[in-house]
């Protein structure tokens, strides 16, 4: 077993809970070198230089680090030297700051992306949570290389695509239990997304929306958290919905929240983005059909066989979609298919993939 240092500037969300997962289920000793998971430009500015200073008192040694793509690790390994000079390092990206998407009208603030493209050369190894954000990342850097006045280099892209991998984010699955959907009662549609523009709320709302005036029988929980600033839409829809809406808001405790996945029918997703879907994994666990995007990662979430009905292109078809659904719900075939293909990210799947890489990154120490 290998001791490695976690260095993580914004441990809160997703970011939080991979870490602590990878603690009880990687396969090795990971101490966790962390900063609170709020205002994430500050962290991406300050959290090397401020961790750089707490990585003094963490008793050593380190048979490797693992830091998250929240962290300027050129400028970590450079405030901490020579402690880290011959530790091998690992990169790991949740998300990417050159395809996440934008507010309308702002611009792209390509120093963030700068971050990820410098870390990912200084690091030995990069891991993407799946291969669509490998390619999106590298196709990104190809796009940039491109423009004038960049900063990038075709040997920098090249060693970059040469030293990535896949290591799917582990889910906490077995928290939800393996519990059976209740009977009866009207079709229940799921939101467990934030409530921002990048999650794309106002399509799920125009949807369910039109469904409701159509006369279709169904319930909606929107579980997700609201975040900082959360869409004026969604607020609309106690107004719009009124009785139909069971839930508003996140659900207090794992266990409520396993509960309400559990009596859910339909999961949505509108994003205009998706790196790898926790919230979509978890929701197919408990036997939701998942109508989402045909594009980013979903496609490698859903079954194959299930994806005419549960993939869209445009609005449109989320609407055709989701209105099947709750026509015709989804069978026991279809629960038992979406809950196979989540079960490949549980932790007790996932934590030996990362024992292994982080084992190899040590060289077997």
């Amino acid at each position: 077993m290998a001791r490695g240092l976690f260095v993580e500037p914004f441990f809160g969300g997703s970011h939080r809970a991979f870490a602590e997962g990878l603690v009880a289920h990687g396969g090795h000793e990971l101490e966790l070198l962390t900063l609170p998971g709020r205002e994430w430009r500050r962290r991406m500015r300050l959290g090397a230089q401020v961790l750089a200073g707490q990585a003094a008192e963490a008793e050593g040694p380190f048979d490797f680090l693992l830091v998250s793509d929240m962290l300027d690790l050129p400028a970590f390994l450079a405030l901490t030297r020579p402690r880290f000079e011959r530790t091998p390092v690992l990169l790991f990206m949740h998300e990417n700051q050159l395809t996440y998407p934008r507010l309308r009208g702002t611009k792209l603030n390509s120093w963030f992306g700068q971050i990820n493209y410098l870390s990912a050369l200084a690091a030995d190894r990069v891991a993407f949570n799946s291969e669509y954000h490998r390619q999106d990342f590298l196709h990104a850097l190809e796009q940039l290389e491109r423009q004038p006045n960049n900063w990038l280099t075709t040997d920098g892209i090249e060693a970059i695509r040469g030293k990535s991998t896949v290591l799917p984010v582990g889910v906490d699955l077995a928290s939800l239990g393996d519990g059976a959907a209740e009977a009866g009662g009207s079709p229940l549609i799921l939101w467990n997304h934030r409530w921002e523009f990048d999650k794309s709320p106002e399509a799920f709302v125009r949807t369910v929306s039109t469904l409701a005036e159509e006369g279709h029988d169904f319930r909606v929980a929107v579980a997700g958290e609201r975040g900082d600033n959360p869409s004026a839409a969604m607020e609309e829809l106690p107004e719009r919905l009124r009785e139909r809406l069971v839930q508003f808001g996140p659900v207090e405790g794992r266990a409520g929240y396993a509960r309400l996945l559990w009596e859910a029918n339909i999961s949505i997703s509108s994003t205009r983005h998706e790196f790898f879907g926790i919230s979509t994994v978890e929701a197919m666990w408990c036997g939701c059909l998942p109508i989402a995007p045909r594009r980013y990662n979903y496609p490698a979430l859903v079954p194959e066989a299930l994806q005419e009905r549960c993939l869209f292109e445009k609005e449109a078809e989320l609407l055709a979609l989701t209105r099947e659904a709750i026509l015709s719900g989804p069978g026991e075939g279809d629960r038992a298919a979406v809950r196979a293909s989540a079960g490949r990210f549980g932790w007790e799947r996932v934590g030996p993939c990362w024992a292994e890489a982080l084992g190899e990154l040590s060289g077997g120490a």
